[in-house]
């Protein structure tokens, strides 16, 4: 008796083992499933000024212009980008950035962000100067979950729209930045990072008018 007690004690260690390892190698193939399918599922969803936008309907503010589709982190963030800008060629530019993806990037929104705001900043030949600071401003026509940086930025040699300023004009730079969910699980998330470029607080004003309207 005690032989078989022991036996049969093997077993169970043994059975308990096998299943580890079966449950073990299950995750590992759901991982690598979405890892490989995962771009697959992701579509690009454009994210955009409407209608009822004041400044964009009386002519204020033109757009959009430049629509670009590009992919990031082997096809895992999907974007779409849409640019808007004043009608009179050198006040303001607002970059509406709208980033899907399967996971929520909740834990690691602001590094991305930053990311953005250098590469926009850079592509309109501006320079930021010192630190960004958040903002805390109270606008019921934002996400409720919308977080606001400001920065100021340089205008350097390379700069095409904010050209005719003068090297070394000092501009505004506000983002406004939300996450939200598009429903079903398969659907994804949806990052929308709007930036705004401005000669003057008038200006960033009414790019916080157009970004209010973005859906």
């Amino acid at each position: 008796m005690e032989e078989l007690e022991l036996r049969v004690g093997g077993w169970e260690k043994e059975g308990k083992r096998r299943w580890l390892k079966r449950f073990f190698s299950l995750i590992l193939v759901v991982l690598l499933s979405l890892l490989i399918v995962g771009p697959t599922l992701i579509e690009y969803k454009t994210a955009d000024v409407g209608e009822n936008s004041l400044y964009l309907a009386t002519g204020i503010w033109n757009g959009p212009f430049d629509h670009r589709l590009t992919k990031e982190f082997n096809g895992h963030f999907k974007i779409s980008s849409l640019t808007y800008e004043t009608t009179d060629g050198s006040s303001g530019r607002l970059v509406v950035i709208s980033i899907s993806s399967l996971a929520n990037l909740e834990s690691q929104i602001e590094g991305v962000v930053v990311e953005k705001i250098k590469e926009k900043t850079g592509e309109e030949g501006l320079t930021l100067i010192g630190n960004g600071a958040v903002l805390n401003e109270n606008n019921g026509k934002l996400p409720h979950d919308a977080v606001i940086y400001k920065w100021d930025a340089r205008v350097t040699e390379t700069a095409t729209f904010f050209g005719s300023l003068g090297v070394g004009e000092i501009l505004q730079v506000k983002t406004i930045f939300w996450t939200q969910n598009d429903g079903q699980i398969q659907d994804g998330f949806q990052t929308i990072i709007c930036i705004a470029f401005g000669v003057s607080q008038t200006t960033i004003n009414q790019a916080t008018e157009l970004v209010e309207n973005v859906s």
